[in-house]
């Protein structure tokens, strides 16, 4: 029997997701990634989503969905044999209210999700005189809402890690950009610099920000552009192993304290920068200025690291997914912005369920992929 063909473009956390599992159950998967600006190993994020103020059920679906996958998928990892002490670490979250009835509604709003979403565990008011027993380097007037689940991520060690699984199963990784045309049968084939063009059963598209270049040579036009995101962080041998609980702060600010003594400050979400990756040092400091007044321990630290990288944004902020119109061999996944950390990993999973078993949980008439992706007017009239 001829073994069904693979081709992933992008090893984003969504596209080495999907690469990983399927390698796994035995497809011959290769994966092309060029690796510049990828957000995933740019990043390091709070798996937390249950407590958003985003009304869009569609987002809450993957989100929430993705926080209880991230589980299964570092139980996955560890059985095959590789370490995730380094990749996923639960401590816990501080959510910081500046208002009383959102501590309220939080246990609320817990107590219902906690129904269909068992890993927020449990969730407690921290009054402010007590903050310090979580989280000692803390400074505010503010009250919080401990959420046992609440988790980190660290997004390079997390692609790195599946992309040796990957390889580990006799996945492909081409780290080379991919262009995309139409082979003889008029279905989609990829190509590399070290690979002619060749045609795949299944194609996913999963290049965050790059997707509209890789569709255009196709005759379409894609409604996502690039967002830049950069990152600071702080490290002290003092802050090693304490297990602290990752902090998300009222607006979009998040500290996130890793048990290897680094504390990541994040991170800038600049809508005017597409492409450009190079650091913008007042946007940093500006960073660093609001991390300082919720830890002043930080003042007077060199900072440890900066990270930059490109995240997906559709212009309504939705998640782009599906089936590329008109394209029988080609999905994409773009659009997932700051929370693609959170989603990405269950995205690529379904994916994975769609092509061995044929049907997976995303609903067409949720992510409406046309609304996004379209025919460029001179493709239609050809």
């Amino acid at each position: 029997m001829t073994q069904t063909t693979i081709g992933i473009v992008g090893s984003g956390i969504v596209g080495s997701t999907a690469a990983y599992y399927l390698a796994r159950a035995g497809y011959e998967v290769t994966v092309f990634d060029e690796g510049i600006g990828q957000a995933t190993s740019a990043s390091a994020g709070i798996i937390c989503p249950w407590f958003t103020l985003r009304r869009n059920k569609p987002w809450y679906f993957l989100v929430s969905n993705g926080a209880e996958f991230y589980r299964d998928m570092m139980q996955d990892l560890q059985a095959d044999g590789f370490d995730t002490s380094d990749i996923f670490q639960q401590d816990g979250a501080l959510i910081i209210r500046d208002k009383e009835n959102r501590i309220e509604r939080d246990l609320t709003d817990g107590a219902l999700k906690r129904e269909t979403a068992p890993s927020i565990g449990h969730i407690e008011t921290v009054r402010n005189e007590k903050l310090s027993d979580y989280f000692p380097l803390l400074t505010t007037d503010y009250d919080a809402t401990f959420v046992e689940g609440g988790a980190r991520i660290n997004g390079r060690a997390l692609v790195q890690t599946l992309q040796a699984a990957i390889e580990h199963f006799g996945g492909k990784l081409l780290r080379e950009r991919a262009k995309t045309s139409f082979d003889a049968k008029g279905a989609v084939a990829l190509s590399s610099p070290s690979l002619r063009e060749q045609s795949f059963d299944r194609i996913l598209l999963s290049a965050g920000p790059q997707l509209p270049s890789l569709l255009e040579p196709l005759g379409y036009e894609v409604d996502v552009t690039a967002h830049k995101g950069q990152l600071l962080s702080f490290y002290s041998e003092e802050w090693v192993d304490k297990h602290w609980p990752v902090i998300m702060l009222p607006g979009k600010l998040d500290l996130i304290p890793f048990n290897n003594g680094e504390i990541v400050v994040g991170a800038t979400h600049e809508a005017d920068m597409g492409y450009d990756l190079n650091f913008d040092e007042e946007r940093l400091a500006t960073l660093r200025s609001q991390a300082e007044a919720w830890l002043p321990a930080i003042k007077d630290m060199p900072v440890h690291r900066r990270e930059v990288g490109s995240r997906a944004y559709t212009p309504d902020s939705a998640v782009l997914v599906g089936q590329v119109p008109n394209l029988s061999n080609v999905w994409a996944v773009s659009g997932l912005g700051a929370s693609g950390l959170t989603s990405g990993p269950f995205l690529g999973h379904q994916w994975t369920q769609l092509v061995q078993n044929g049907d997976w949980r995303i609903k067409a008439e949720d992510f409406p992929i046309e609304q996004y992706i379209r025919l460029k007017s001179d493709t239609l009239n050809t």
